[in-house]
């Protein structure tokens, strides 16, 4: 049995239940021994609303308001996020006990670790030394261990505190001023040595903080003030005079300072570069691990920049330190060369996992394809049309094939989905959903599953699939293996504003389903990292100005976690996408990504009319996956929304005329079949 079972197995029956495409016919998977009563349905649904309404009168700072609600639910499932707001909000007059007691009773709720570190911090602004040093130790919060850090000296227990105060001072940024007691101490026990602040400015520099390393020179002696005074000068000029390092002493500063000044160096000009390390080599006497580190990172950066002299500055690399990554970009310089020898010899080298990759099996297949090995290609590119996947399908468009697209109904074990909404975590996640917190929802979600086996992810998958929670089905079958779930996979939902929408600008409805698949997972609700919101990920600011471009009514960013405008703004960026490429879907997709001016950059200087190999040679890392996502996503939307499958190489036309090892075969057209690789 696996993980869900073991911790259900005494509540569960074992029939099977198949469920049949739920998504498809849209129906609603749900599980469920009895109706619920009336009564109970309607006062969970106040209860809801009543918790709603307080958690928003906390956020607008209406205590009074949020002070009256809270008492009449008690009862309520979520109640305690009502008391982390309250706590939140109440942390400096909390007595000690009382939080400390709620943090051990809720420790498995998601909010514990958050409210627990921001409890911490205000003891420590208050001085409360023992809450401290009986509650604080083990945290990973930098703040916190300088507070606690403090109440040890302050209580008198410095035994064994100097290596602790001496890692906290000695890393690359600058630190909170709550660090700033601790430090003081470290400077009165004679805990800074020149030495330990040279490892400091050298983690200053690898940081990108450079002016940290001015401040850092007080801790130097007078010669080794120079040194960092000639390092900061030398970051100042991008490194592009350290030929002058010739004349330098072949000191353990000047090693630190030449290594590293190559390395950044290579990144920007790598024949400079080159040319400074054969100029300065012989008067630096580096180990063999940083001067095989500095000739890859040069070869690296060279493949990368698609330099002429990249296979002479390969060669100088020990063949010990040829890692994957540096392989990669010697077969991607060869393969915009047309080195077709080379990169098969390239891909032997590899790891054999990495070689294995579809990716890199791909690529020696077009090699082989080139030197009339047509044996071997014929056998490798017919291993890969049998999978669903971007290469797969640039395969079976080599060979002229059909495309490979095997549905998997999916197979859950029905008790087992409906015990598993009892799961705390799950439960929770569930209930935040309902009652619009999903930032919330998805973190008791992930806690929920965490440690889950293939089988429990399945369960999990089946159970976000009844919820309408596409985001973390696709998520948890990604980790499950499960990748032929289709149906769940690639959900259906706003099927009619994708065409109507794509309709009004002329674009295809697979290729806008399959970035949006990309961008968000068909989650409404998302927000990245960056800001960006919505099912097409639309960054405000680009609402902003496609609103005035094309007379749009814009609101502001909430406005883009609606599926309608959240679609139609970003089907009005794509087609100034398409406009400004040619109507190139390959193009467009990596100026959604990237932006404009990069696939414009790349396009002058990456002169190869091959979009597959274009693509390839990106120097983006993500990118190069999002562009080859997007086109294997749009294929798999064709099929979805059953519609001519176009074959993926009739959304990569070449760049300009004379293209050479182009992969579209016959038809623009795939039949689809079902079919396995063995």
């Amino acid at each position: 049995m696996h993980v869900i079972s073991n911790r259900l197995k005494n509540r569960l029956g074992l029939f099977e239940f198949t469920l049949h495409r739920v998504i498809q016919t849209g129906l609603i998977f749900v599980i469920a021994s009895a109706a619920a009563w009336p009564a109970a349905a309607n006062t969970k649904l106040s209860q809801r609303e009543a918790f709603a309404e307080a958690w928003q009168a906390a956020a607008r700072g209406k205590t009074a308001e949020f002070e009256r609600l809270m008492p009449g639910l008690e009862n309520y499932l979520l109640f305690p996020y009502l008391q982390y707001e309250d706590l939140r909000f109440r942390r400096a007059d909390v007595p000690v006990e009382d939080m400390a007691a709620f943090l051990h009773s809720h420790r498995d709720w998601a909010f514990s670790a958050g409210l627990k570190t921001a409890w911490l911090r205000t003891l420590g602004k208050r001085r409360n030394w023992d809450a401290l040093v009986r509650y604080a130790p083990g945290s990973k919060n930098t703040e916190v261990r300088c507070h606690l850090a403090r109440a040890r000296i302050n209580l008198g227990q410095t035994t064994d505190l100097l290596p602790e105060v001496r890692s906290l001072w000695a890393v690359g940024e600058s630190q909170p001023k709550a660090c700033d007691p601790a430090f003081s101490w470290l400077r009165k026990q004679g805990g800074i040595t020149p030495g330990l602040a040279w490892e400091r400015i050298r983690r200053a520099m690898d940081a990108r903080q450079p002016k940290l390393v001015v401040y850092l020179t007080r801790y130097l002696g007078p010669e080794d003030q120079v040194w960092a005074d000639r390092w900061y000068q030398q970051d100042r000029g991008g490194y592009r005079r350290l030929d002058s390092a010739r004349k330098w002493p072949d000191s353990d500063q000047g090693r630190d300072i030449t290594a590293y000044g190559l390395r950044r160096l290579a990144r920007s000009d790598p024949d400079r570069a080159w040319k400074i390390y054969r100029a300065i080599e012989g008067g630096f006497g580096w180990p063999a691990g940083v001067r095989a580190g500095i000739t890859r990172e040069l070869a690296l950066w060279s493949a990368v920049e698609g330099a002429d002299a990249t296979p002479d500055r390969m060669r100088n690399v020990p063949t010990g330190d040829r890692d994957g990554t540096l392989l990669e970009w010697w077969v991607r310089f060869d393969l915009s060369r047309g080195n077709w020898k080379n990169v098969i010899g390239t891909i032997e080298q590899m790891p054999q996992e990495l070689r294995q990759d579809a990716r890199w099996r791909y690529w020696e297949a077009r090699a082989r394809l080139e030197i009339q090995d047509l044996d071997r290609a014929g056998r490798i590119l017919s291993e890969l049309a049998a999978e669903a996947s971007y290469f797969g399908f640039l395969s079976a468009d080599q060979l002229g094939q059909p495309y490979t697209i095997c549905l998997q109904e999916p197979e859950v074990l029905a008790p087992e989905v409906e015990a598993l909404r009892s799961v705390p975590e799950i439960e929770r996640a569930l209930e935040l959903r309902a009652a619009g917190l999903p930032a919330w929802a998805r973190r008791e979600w992930k806690r929920g599953v965490k440690g889950f086996d293939k089988a429990g992810l399945r369960t999990a998958a089946a159970l976000a699939t009844a919820e309408n929670w596409p985001d973390v089905a696709i998520l948890a079958l990604g980790d499950s293996g499960d990748r032929r779930w289709y149906d769940w996979r690639f959900p259906l939902a706003y099927t009619a504003l994708v065409e109507a929408l794509a309709g009004q600008q002329n674009l295809d409805p697979a290729w806008v389903f399959g970035l949006m698949r990309s961008e968000s997972a068909m989650a409404e609700d998302a927000v990245s990292s960056a800001g960006a919101r919505g099912l097409m990920q639309v960054m405000p600011a680009t609402a902003r100005q496609v609103s005035r471009r094309h007379s749009l009514s814009y609101t502001g960013q909430q406005q883009l976690m609606r599926a309608e405008d959240n679609i139609r703004f970003g089907t009005t960026y794509l087609r100034e996408l398409m406009d400004r490429f040619d109507d190139n879907p390959v193009l467009a997709s990596g100026a959604y990504n990237a932006g404009p001016n990069a696939v414009e950059r790349w396009l002058n200087s990456r002169q190869v009319s091959d979009p597959a190999i274009w693509i390839e040679t990106l120097p983006y890392f993500e990118t190069r996956d999002y562009i080859p996502r997007v086109l294997a996503f749009s294929t798999l939307y064709d099929w979805r929304l059953e519609k001519p499958v176009s074959r993926i190489s009739s959304r990569m036309p070449a760049f300009n005329s004379g293209a050479v090892g182009g992969t579209m075969q016959g038809s623009t057209t795939a039949e689809v079949v079902c079919r396995t690789s063995g």
